[in-house]
């Protein structure tokens, strides 16, 4: 397997050398053919010096494994998610994107503006039209996001507008109420001071940091405490829940077919909070490994899905995951080979743009 590559769940690894070939074959040609596989296929289209017989035999051990199972009586084999899964835990080595493909992508991304919520609509995309599948990219984690300019507006009585500038490109606005009116004067003095005490900090260090409050004779700190208490108070709301955006998931719900009821609502529902698929990306960002998930037999909302996550950078700093979501019977090397290109490609772009 690339060293780039982690398998969730781990595969079972109970099986002789001569099973795990045969598997991988099995794999290889129902990802290639779409049909189930026979012995005689095995035999006739690679140099392996066994007999169909044997083939065959092996093809009983490997079902009564759970690796493979036969749609048919009759029927050739075709793999379940834990054969999948052994397969994808032995890639080989990545492949190089054609010059064609590399193209598409320049063109695909000179398409939009230079700004990150363009270019991660941009990557999701092209995931989608390389890959034919779903493309699905979670936005930098808003309290994981860097801040570059912090502003406080009056906007009379007692209320006042905060606005929080990332570096990747991200304006949170919320609204805050007090219980006295601040001069506005004062206000462009605490902003002053905000931005200079958290300017490269991320939203939660911000947030640790409000709690202690300043003691100085200072004018602004007679009104600081106050507004560092309602900002730690909408904190919340100012870090909402990150953003997911996806091209490509209707392409695949005619995919997978209505026979998997389950795997369409999760693929439906990938904005909600809760949803499985979103739950694989979040855990995918801080890992460094690309994270191939094919766990439909432990969970029927995936069943017939595989997932392939992998975080993206800003820096040194994990923000954020990008990936595919298709059927079991994906090319792995090659979908593994373009969520590799373009989470690097993305995270240049995203640390060129903070700079």
């Amino acid at each position: 397997m690339s060293d780039l590559v982690s398998v969730d769940p781990q595969p079972d690894h109970n099986m002789t050398l001569r099973q795990r070939e045969i598997l991988k074959l099995v794999v290889a040609g129902y990802v290639q053919t779409e049909q189930p596989i026979s012995s005689a296929y095995i035999t006739e289209n690679f140099q392996i010096g066994l007999s169909s017989a044997t083939v065959r035999s092996i093809f009983s051990e490997l079902e009564s494994q759970g690796y493979l199972y036969s749609p048919h009586r009759s029927a050739g084999r075709i793999p379940t998610e834990k054969g999948y899964r052994l397969f994808a835990q032995d890639l080989p080595e990545l492949v190089q994107l054609p010059d064609g493909e590399r193209k598409l992508i320049q063109e695909e991304y000179l398409k939009r503006e230079f700004q990150v919520h363009e270019i991660l609509a941009a990557t999701c995309k092209i995931l989608s039209k390389l890959t034919d599948y779903a493309g699905v990219v979670l936005a930098p984690e808003p309290q994981k996001t860097v801040l570059k300019h912090i502003e406080l507006i009056d906007l009379g009585q007692d209320e006042i507008l905060i606005v929080l500038v990332t570096r990747s490109g991200t304006v949170f606005n919320k609204s805050m109420f007090v219980e006295d009116r601040i001069p506005p004067d004062v206000l462009h003095k605490i902003s002053r001071y905000l931005n200079d005490m958290f300017k490269g900090c991320d939203l939660l260090e911000i947030r640790e940091r409000l709690q202690t409050e300043p003691e100085s004779a200072n004018e602004i700190f007679q009104y600081f405490p106050v507004v560092a208490r309602s900002i730690i108070q909408n904190f919340g709301a100012v870090s909402a829940t990150d953003q997911i955006y996806t091209s490509g998931v209707e392409r695949l719900i005619a995919r997978v077919g209505a026979e998997r009821e389950e795997s369409l609502q999760v693929l439906g529902s990938l904005y909600e909070s809760n949803n499985a698929i979103r739950d694989i990306f979040s855990r995918s960002t801080p890992m460094e490994d690309i994270l191939i998930t094919i766990d439909g037999d432990r969970d029927e909302r995936l069943g017939g899905l595989s997932v392939v996550t992998a975080s993206y950078k800003m820096g040194e700093t994990r923000i954020g995951s990008l990936g595919v979501v298709g059927p079991n019977n994906m090319d792995y090397v090659r979908v593994v080979s373009i969520v590799e290109y373009i989470r690097r490609l993305l995270s240049s772009m995203i640390t060129r743009m903070s700079s």
